[in-house]
């Protein structure tokens, strides 16, 4: 799945039968590997919640369920989301070889189904290769540093194995 087919998924209590939000952002760890929780948008013009994914009871295609509303609350009170990277900022980062070869810019994250885990980084190509499904993907772990400037490391073979196919 990709990540970013959760934004916009509404978030439901199962305690109320309530929809309190939806999700505006993924929040994912230091080394893009796991999925740590997400940014929660209750109206319009309000400002994101979080919600951490250990909070989150299940999953589906239409919504993210939640036991009560207590799950979601300001992002600086859960230890675990402070310092986590967001979808946002992870979309164009720059992969570079360790010889020093520019591979190229992440255009998307895929995840697991139980959306816990990162599996990979598709690649940014051009559209008429994104319309064949021609975007070559990297898998996470491969990555063998992750920088704060938006530049991910990879190795020779591993950028060269992407320029072959």
């Amino acid at each position: 799945m990709k990540a970013s087919d959760l934004k916009g998924r509404a978030v439901v209590t199962l305690s109320d039968a309530a929809k309190v939000g939806h999700v505006d952002d993924v929040l994912l760890d230091a080394t893009y590997r796991r999925v740590l929780g997400f940014r929660v948008k209750r109206g319009a013009f309000d400002h994101a919640d979080a919600l951490p994914r250990d909070s989150v009871t299940s999953v589906g295609t239409d919504a993210l369920t939640v036991d009560s509303p207590d799950a979601i609350n300001a992002e600086g009170r859960f230890a675990d989301l402070v310092g986590a990277t967001s979808l946002g900022q992870v979309h164009g980062t720059k992969v570079v070889t360790n010889g020093g070869t520019l591979v190229g810019t992440i255009a998307e994250v895929e995840i697991d189904d139980a959306v816990r885990r990162v599996d990979a980084y598709t690649l940014s190509v051009p559209l008429l290769d994104k319309l064949r499904h021609r975007a070559p993907a990297l898998q996470a772990e491969d990555v063998l540093r992750l920088g704060e400037d938006g530049i991910m490391i990879v190795p020779d073979a591993v950028g060269q194995a992407l320029h072959a196919s």
